[in-house]
């Protein structure tokens, strides 16, 4: 057996009276799988696959505790889904896992478009993201508030869960009491520090006098919400003594960010350092000796995770995006086996796709909350064929991992030299590095799993067909489309070319470059806002030209504010509702004009050396009608089908793998 490489991660460690295995939880995540109905097959797989993947503890997404809680949630405020919450229950502890709920309020707190005007809230003022005005509660509601989510917990542990969690950071309901910027109440719950305490107290000793000693319960706090008159290190210090002077917690953990500007905290990505928050976690640690406190914030690697536990900078580690990518984590890093792990690259598709009221998605995990989804090899094709893929990017490769993980002879045509398509180019550009995982482990499987490769030439028809394949996977990927506000005979001299070709040979060179570089953004996809940064490496000035309203509207909310918030650091220039006029000046003087897509006058850049557009971009499918007319079944996947995301790639190559 080989030796535990990671002995702080993998040793016990007891709360309140239970046994945790080792020292990983799963944080809270919503799946969106909906429960109007009861347990969602797929939310079930969920949890019990992370607690299957080794987890000794497992936070749930929000459980509904009061009853203006929405039918997305389970329910536990009465006892219609008792039945299906002891189920999830039974089946995660069957895993030796800790099944603890998270208890959780939005208040006003809304990150999606529109206002919700049935909000509640510490006190008559607006988000600060949707400016959602709530009805401040009355301390009676607030009295029956508590009363209701105490009889929930207890609900909850009658069905064998081992504890709860509560949020009180991101800016929610309790969040929303305990920061002096929305809570503005001159009652008992509001005013100093100790009267802003009493919601979250209460709760907290409620819970301790109903459900005893032996159940879990764990707060999570903000750490630093970046709110201006908010809860930074110093108040969120003061928070959390004064709520263990107060009440018997099991354990704390913090989160950063809120509803405001500040969101981009909540999902550190490539922008971050790795262990965005540790340094501050540990010194929130210091303060609270007496209670076990949980890392979270980009802890994606086990021996991050040892180092930290290590250091004493936490006594857990808490991964959210990392076990949704793999819940094997745990297994496969007890093992030895880290370099088998699919690793989160911090894109947080997971979060796009959950804020659009959309089951949860992972760039790279397609296989995610699926039964089979631990499943190293998958179900057996009845009868081995002969599969060809063409196109080597992270659509192709995981049709190829996923046709060969099945039995069948995989061959891959690619017309690069080396794997990835358009997701390498991504990796080269900042924030976009740790894409590269996708790419690597599909590449590192294929290898394993014996797929062909031919890399470094286009393939034709008559290559596939000689090859006499059963079936045939395109994978091709797409071409932007000349921008229609631009003359065609620019095409045709191909003094513009697109941003994907430009960034080719900008890479290609070295060393800072005089002038400035534009883009012409119609795409509105994160691939333009990552070149542009590198190109503020590179030239003087950037600019941005746009005939759209804003820029980054096709980019997930937390992202989108990163884009806007490094773009002012570093001085990129944003000039929306705006078209570039063609004049000879460009070639003549290097000065590109522009307008406003509503008329008016013409302004100048001046000392333009780059130029490149970012458009939409139509499907490359040359291959399929020739194919198809060979009489082979033909299917299309990722950007050559529609161009999309890496999701779509990812999800659609797994698809037509297991199609094959």
């Amino acid at each position: 057996m080989t030796q535990n490489p990671y002995p702080m991660l993998f040793s016990s460690l007891v709360l309140a009276g239970q046994t945790m295995k080792n020292r990983i939880a799963h944080a809270s995540i919503s799946p969106r799988f909906g429960a109007h109905q009861g347990l969602h097959p797929r939310y079930l797989h969920y949890y019990v696959n992370r607690a299957k993947g080794g987890a000794a503890m497992v936070v749930t997404d929000p459980i509904g505790i009061v009853a203006q809680h929405g039918p997305e949630r389970l329910c536990a405020w009465n006892d219609s889904q008792a039945g299906d919450l002891q189920r999830l229950a039974n089946e995660v502890r069957a895993h030796d896992c800790a099944l603890i709920g998270q208890v959780q309020d939005v208040g006003r707190g809304r990150h999606v478009p529109g206002r919700a005007y049935q909000s509640i809230g510490a006190s008559s003022l607006p988000d600060d993201l949707s400016y959602t005005m709530p009805r401040a509660m009355s301390a009676g509601e607030i009295e029956a508030f508590i009363d209701q989510t105490v009889q929930s917990c207890l609900r909850m542990q009658r069905s064998g869960f081992s504890g709860i969690e509560i949020s009180a950071g991101h800016g929610h309901l309790f969040h929303q009491f305990l920061s002096p910027r929305s809570n503005q109440r001159e009652d008992a719950y509001g005013g100093d520090l100790a009267g802003r305490l009493q919601f979250l107290t209460q709760v907290c000793v409620g819970v301790r006098q109903t459900c005893g000693e032996g159940f879990i319960i764990g707060v999570k706090l903000p750490g630093d919400d970046g709110v201006p008159g908010g809860i930074g290190e110093s108040l969120a210090g003061q928070t959390a003594q004064g709520l263990v002077a107060r009440a018997s917690i099991d354990y704390l953990t913090y989160c950063q960010g809120s509803h405001h500007r500040s969101l981009e905290m909540h999902l550190p990505d490539d922008s971050h350092p790795r262990q965005t928050y540790m340094g501050l976690i540990s010194r929130l640690k210091s303060l609270t000796p007496t209670v076990p406190v949980m890392g979270l914030g980009r802890i994606t690697d086990p021996a991050e995770a040892e180092a930290i536990l290590a250091r004493g900078d936490a006594d857990m580690v808490a991964l959210g995006r990392s076990l949704i990518v793999d819940p094997a984590w745990p297994i496969k890093a007890q093992a030895g086996k880290a370099s088998e792990i699919r690793y989160c690259v911090s894109c947080n598709t997971c979060w796009k796709t959950i804020n659009q009221n959309r089951q949860i998605g992972c760039d790279n995990n397609p296989r995610l909350a699926q039964a089979n989804e631990l499943d190293d090899m998958l179900e057996p094709a009845e009868h081995a064929r002969k599969i060809a893929v063409v196109g080597a990017g992270i659509a192709g490769l995981q049709a190829a991992v996923t046709a060969a993980a099945r039995g069948h002879q995989v061959k891959l045509w690619g017309r690069s030299a080396a794997v990835g398509g358009k997701t390498r180019l991504l990796a080269q550009l900042p924030l976009g590095e740790s894409m590269s995982s996708i790419f690597d482990h599909q590449w590192t499987t294929a290898q394993r799993l014996g797929v062909q490769f031919e890399l470094g030439r286009s393939a034709s028809a008559e290559d596939v067909l000689a090859w006499q394949p059963d079936a045939v996977v395109l994978a091709t990927g797409s071409q932007m489309t000349w921008p229609q506000d631009l003359p065609l005979s620019l095409q045709a001299e191909g003094l513009v070319p697109d941003l994907r070709q430009a960034m080719a040979e900008v890479l290609s060179t070295r060393g800072p470059q005089s002038g400035t570089a534009v883009i012409y953004d119609l795409d509105q996809t994160e691939g333009t806002y990552a070149a542009a940064e590198y190109l503020r490496d590179r030239f003087e000035r950037v600019v941005i030209l746009s005939p759209r309203e804003t820029i980054a509207e096709e980019v997930v909310l937390v992202a989108r504010q990163r884009i806007h918030r490094r773009f002012f650091e570093r001085g990129i220039e944003v000039k929306t509702w705006v078209d570039p006029v063609w004049t000879e000046r460009f070639e003549n003087e290097a000065c590109l004009q522009y307008r406003s897509v509503f008329g008016g006058p013409l302004h100048d850049i001046d000392n333009v050396a780059f130029f490149a557009y970012a458009s939409p971009r139509r499907p490359v499918n040359d291959l399929h009608q020739s194919l198809q007319a060979a009489g082979l079944k033909v299917s299309l996947v990722g950007d050559c089908r529609i161009a999309r995301d890496a999701l779509a790639a990812t999800a659609e190559g797994h698809d037509a793998g297991m199609a094959a």
